[in-house]
């Protein structure tokens, strides 16, 4: 990711309707998963960037992040957030096996040359019956100056991340496209910034500034849309959602 793009998210994460609707996604998800008391469940986000979902985690149980970039760093030590480990996401998980109830790991693996070998190191490091959460773009055709500038290598559709998934022992508890109702919209406006900017010139999505009233209603309609998530899926959307888990001792013992 660009470095300046670093201090838009800070700016923007408590008021922006995106990223307050990723917080109320990852919010509602873990919400509804059958965990024990707050006391004994310990949390990882994974590329926890400017640290506003660590925030949210830290209602759940014991928040540990994990980040690369330095100049993130900096805005995790802004908001007081110590357990933060430096390292990079492309490298073994510098955790011992089975050591959290819940990752979260939101629009990562977009970023990896070895995708597949982060879902395997989650695998080693949550818990028998634990959870992951992880957000990832869909579709390439969305492919946009916005995926340049925040360094990603490629986006998925439901089926490529299955393909994934498959070559681990996670059972998929939810699998679903989201960020449906600003699917055409999104497209539209990308192809419009890509022809208008001048030539070397590239910036984020979060460069648009909206009115105020305009944020307010993406914000109503996205955590509408949301919320309707948890009882069902969808078949498009600008972003994908998994919910995966991991099977008990028991559970694979019987597989096996």
């Amino acid at each position: 990711m660009e470095k300046d793009e670093y201090l838009k998210m800070y700016n923007l994460e408590t008021s922006y309707w995106w990223f307050l609707g990723k917080q109320y996604l990852v919010r509602n998800l873990i919400a509804r998963l059958p965990l024990p008391s707050s006391r004994q469940i310990r949390l990882l986000d994974i590329g926890a960037g400017t640290g506003i979902i660590m925030k949210e985690l830290q209602s759940f149980g014991t928040v540990c992040g994990m980040e690369f970039s330095p100049e993130a760093i900096e805005f995790l030590k802004i908001r007081n957030l110590d357990l933060v480990v430096r390292s990079d996401a492309n490298d073994a998980l510098p955790f011992r096996s089975n050591a959290f109830t819940v990752i979260t790991c939101l629009d990562v693996l977009e970023h990896l040359d070895k995708d597949a070998d982060l879902i395997h190191e989650m695998f080693r490091i949550c818990k028998p019956g634990g959870y992951v959460v992880l957000t990832i773009p869909a579709f390439q055709g969305f492919w946009s100056v916005h995926d340049k500038v925040l360094h990603h290598r490629r986006r998925y559709t439901k089926t490529s991340l299955q393909t994934i998934i498959k070559r681990t022992e996670f059972r998929v508890r939810k699998i679903s496209y989201y960020n449906v109702i600003m699917s055409f919209p999104i497209m539209v406006i990308r192809k419009i910034r890509a022809s208008r900017l001048p030539s070397g010139q590239s910036h984020s999505d979060f460069s648009i500034q909206l009115a105020p009233l305009v944020n307010k209603v993406l914000t109503y309609f996205y955590r509408a849309e949301i919320a309707l998530l948890c009882f069902l899926s969808y078949p498009f959307g600008v972003s994908l959602v998994a919910v995966l888990e991991r099977p008990k001792h028991e559970e694979l013992d019987v597989k096996s």
